[in-house]
């Protein structure tokens, strides 16, 4: 069949049943035009190049199959059968009064949940900048890499193994970052290339205290940096029956030279109420440590527990990577991250 006989060609059953197909599609729509076979050049060609004539209403028509789509929904002969399924309209949602109050989203459901997003993002990275401005020995490291890690340690969906996974690449970012606090002597050393290189040298005469058990899990990588830091243990839990959460210890065992260490780090993941880390500092101060020495390593806290231990110990440094703005009724932080040594240890009901 030449080419030019087939500049109308009549909209056939099989031309037909190829584009009803593909116009019921997954997707609503179909990916591609309509081809034909020219048996003059043996190749096939777009029907797209060609006017196609439609056997309901003999009207010539586009050939893309989007086009013919669009031609059988409007075509006023062509049976129900023969038309593409019509799309069900999305409804709206309402925005709840809250949502208003975030002002998120433009007329779609999704935008109150984008605007408390953002508000608690904005709010996350507020309370930060004004508790660094208001505590001098407060540090936060700001570290990409930090950020990322929170997703998925904050993520309810992560499971046992991409907690702990994530959860000891945060806290040997923040074991290191602790290292470099306790250094107090700078050196200058020659580089291989003869020429100098100046910075903090590594202190290695440090003590490291975990309050047990999640303190331990940043012990684990304390010592994966530096397996010479002499160890220490506190175990103290807090009395979930009471109202205040009041700190309990059960257990304490420290160097008997704990006082002649230059740098005491004090491991504990979560400070909420702050209750459990002031019982372990006053047992260190007890014990004869200077209470600048002392550095409290954690991964999350909050202002609550900042101020309760900064308005009583100002000398004392605290090295976080997160500062959650807010308490829940049961002294957790918010947004937090859950039990942090239930999800550690796989412990959770």
């Amino acid at each position: 069949m030449a080419e030019s006989q087939l500049q109308k060609l009549k909209y056939g059953d099989e031309l037909m049943e190829a584009a009803e197909q593909i116009a019921r599609g997954k997707t609503g729509r179909p990916p591609a035009a309509v081809r034909i076979y020219f048996e003059e050049t043996g190749k096939m060609k777009n029907a797209s190049t060609t006017l196609l004539l439609c056997k309901f209403c003999h009207k010539e028509i586009a050939g893309r199959a989007i086009s013919l789509e669009g031609h059988l929904k409007k075509c006023p002969n062509a049976p129900e059968e023969a038309r593409p399924p019509k799309g069900a309209k999305k409804e709206k949602v309402p925005r709840s009064a809250s949502d208003m109050a975030f002002g998120g989203g433009h007329g779609n459901g999704n935008g109150g949940v984008k605007g408390e997003h953002k508000h608690s993002m904005k709010k996350l990275c507020t309370v930060t900048t004004s508790m660094e401005g208001k505590f001098r020995n407060l540090l936060v490291p700001k570290l990409a890499a930090i950020q990322s890690l929170h997703l998925m340690l904050r993520d309810k969906r992560s499971s046992h193994l991409q907690f702990k996974h994530h959860a000891d690449r945060l806290m040997r970012i923040m074991a290191e970052e602790a290292l470099a606090v306790c250094a107090v002597e700078f050196a200058t050393v020659w580089t291989p290339n003869g020429m100098e290189y100046s910075g903090m040298r590594p202190n290695n005469n440090l003590c490291a205290v975990s309050i047990q058990r999640s303190g331990d899990c940043l012990l684990e990588q304390v010592l994966q940096c530096d397996p010479s830091v002499s160890v220490g243990k506190l175990l103290i839990q807090r009395d979930e029956t009471s109202a205040e959460k009041t700190p309990i210890l059960f257990y304490s065992k420290l160097p008997p030279r704990l006082p002649t260490f230059d740098r005491v780090l004090l491991l504990d993941p979560m400070l909420a109420t702050g209750g459990s880390a002031m019982m372990a500092i006053q047992l260190l101060r007890n014990a004869g440590v200077d209470e600048a020495n002392i550095v409290l390593v954690n991964v999350v806290s909050c202002p609550v527990g900042l101020s309760y231990i900064f308005d009583t110990f100002p000398s004392i440094k605290i090295l976080t990577s997160a500062i959650d703005p807010d308490l829940n009724a049961n002294k957790s932080v918010l947004p937090g991250l859950g039990s942090f040594g239930d999800r550690y240890y796989n412990t959770t009901n």
